[in-house]
Formats: structure tokens, C-alpha cells, sequence
């Protein structure tokens, strides 16, 4: 009975397959607040979510924030860090990819799969950066963990032919535990140490400090 008193951006979030996870994470996150007051149909809106979202990281973190002692004030603030977040990464990750394109019309970014933070980027990049010869990737991320990270398959073959950019928030990151237990169909593990770096809102970090600070999520 619980699960048909669900918002539909609940049911939306958990059934979504061709959004990104910030766009399923901001769906969701929208679901919850709406039910925030009502502790066991808060309960049900994170179990389907975690069911629904088996390969993202976001769920994840909205279930600690949901099962938290304030659930309304921490999913609150969630919504409001992962706007910010989101923002400064795009910004980040267009400065990075700047430096290493020559010009307009002779250089070009290469991308396996159009998050919303992928297009945010491209759109700040303008239509040059889709023309020419590719000399550097772009992705986003469904999960990153101390190790690797989950995203569309493909990922792994981009990161092998160019220089490639992951652009993140934190609420990708993810624990050890927590990032092994993710998996889905069209998705894969790539590891870390294949990419040349990793946005993570404002930040361009190194593989080894995106692993770190996914390792000290806790």
C-alpha cells in the first residue's frame, strides 16, 4: 500500500534509464522531501530507490541522509551542496579542457555518454569543441570508489585513446563497501589510474586523490 502513496518523482528517479545520476539524484531528492515528515513512507521511497538504482552512487547518500536523525533538514541541504557542487565541477572541468584544446574548429572533446554535467560542460565549451581532431575525453561518473569508477560502457576504450577528464560531485563518491556492491547492465568498472584526472565540484584532483577522498567517505 506504501509504494502507491509514493511521489511520482520517486517512482520517476527509481525507474529512469537514460538519465545521469545527478539528474536521477535531483529527481530523487525531490521525491524524498516531499515525504520527509512521514518516516515510513520515507522508508519505502529509499528502498525502491536503491532497488531501482543498483549501478549509482547517489542513492546511496540520500539513503544515509534520509535514515539520519533530521531527515527533511539533511535531504534539504543534500539538494542544495549537490547544486553548488554541480556548478563549480562544470566550471572546473571546462577550465581543464580548455588548456588542451588548440583553438576553434582544430581540436575536439570525445565523450561516451551525455550526462548532464557532460553537456554542461560541452555547452560551456561551445559547438567548436565538438569538431576536429579529438584530443581528450570527457565523462561523467555514476560512482566512484577508492579504486575505480562506474559509468557507461565505453568508458574504459575512451580513457585508453585519450587523455580523459571525469567530471564528478561528491555525491559520486563512494566507500569501498559501499562501490562494490554496484553494478548494472551497459555499465562498467574502469579503474582510476586510467583517466588523467577527476573533477569533483570545484576541484581537479588526480586518480589517487579522487580514490582518497572516495576512500574517506564515511
Amino acid at each position: 500500500m506504501d509504494a502507491q502513496r509514493l511521489p511520482a518523482a520517486i517512482r520517476a528517479a527509481a525507474t529512469d534509464r537514460s538519465g545521469g545520476a545527478t539528474e536521477v539524484a535531483a529527481k530523487a531528492l525531490d521525491g524524498l522531501l516531499q515525504v520527509a515528515d512521514d518516516p515510513r513512507l520515507l522508508e519505502t521511497a529509499v528502498a525502491t530507490l536503491l532497488a531501482g538504482q543498483p549501478a549509482m552512487a547517489p542513492p546511496w547518500h540520500l539513503a544515509r541522509a534520509a535514515r539520519g536523525r533530521r531527515p527533511a533538514a539533511a535531504l534539504a541541504g543534500l539538494r542544495a551542496r549537490m547544486e553548488a557542487d554541480a556548478e563549480e565541477a562544470v566550471e572546473a572541468a571546462a577550465g581543464w579542457l580548455r588548456r588542451r584544446l588548440a583553438g576553434a574548429g582544430r581540436d575536439a572533446v570525445a565523450t561516451v555518454s551525455h550526462s548532464s554535467l557532460v553537456d554542461r560542460v560541452l555547452a560551456r565549451l561551445g559547438p567548436a569543441a565538438a569538431e576536429g581532431r579529438q584530443v581528450a575525453g570527457l565523462v561523467g561518473a555514476d560512482a566512484i570508489g577508492p579504486e575505480a569508477l562506474l559509468n557507461a560502457a565505453g568508458t574504459g576504450e575512451l580513457a585508453a585513446r585519450l587523455p580523459t577528464l571525469v567530471v564528478a560531485t561528491a555525491i559520486k563518491l563512494l566507500p569501498a563497501e559501499a562501490f562494490g556492491r554496484l553494478a548494472g547492465p551497459g555499465f562498467e568498472a574502469v579503474p582510476l589510474d586510467a583517466v588523467a584526472a577527476v573533477v569533483v565540484g570545484g576541484e581537479v584532483l588526480s586518480p589517487a586523490a579522487a580514490g582518497r577522498r572516495a576512500r574517506s567517505v564515511g
